[in-house]
């Protein structure tokens, strides 16, 4: 780390711990930290800026993302022609009752009106016996 050997980062360590103090030395730690965490993640999003401007300049390379972008939006439209799929077959029969239907498609009687009758009225709880 910068050329700095074990004995140099203990001289470093006992002239910081001499300037600021036991009280103030993990605080200072923490700024100096933070300071490098900071100036790292600035430094990546710097690179990445010059490097896509890099490649938006150049127009005879071709994008080394282009295949991983195509792919990408390849699922996409996958996972949408799925998910139509599968809302066009969990359509309700209710929801089409309003629409016309072509005379290729013949109304389907819902399970209701198919049933028999019973001999209990609708809401009625059958009780069993206590003999």
């Amino acid at each position: 780390m910068f050329g700095i050997g074990g004995s140099e980062l203990i001289i470093i360590a006992v002239v910081a711990l001499l300037l600021f103090g036991p009280d103030k030395l993990p605080q200072f730690g923490r700024t100096v930290g933070r300071f490098m965490r900071d100036f790292k993640r600035y430094q990546d999003i710097m690179e990445a800026t010059i490097r896509a401007e890099m490649y938006a300049s150049e127009g005879g390379k071709p994008d080394p993302f282009k295949k991983g972008k195509d792919f990408r939006e390849k699922v996409q439209a996958q996972k949408a022609e799925e998910a139509a799929k599968v809302a066009e077959e969990t359509a309700e029969p209710a929801a089409l009752e309003g629409s016309e239907l072509s005379p290729a498609q013949p109304a389907v009687a819902s399970e209701k009106e198919t049933e028999a009758p019973t001999d209990e009225g609708e809401g009625e709880r059958s009780e069993p016996s206590q003999d």
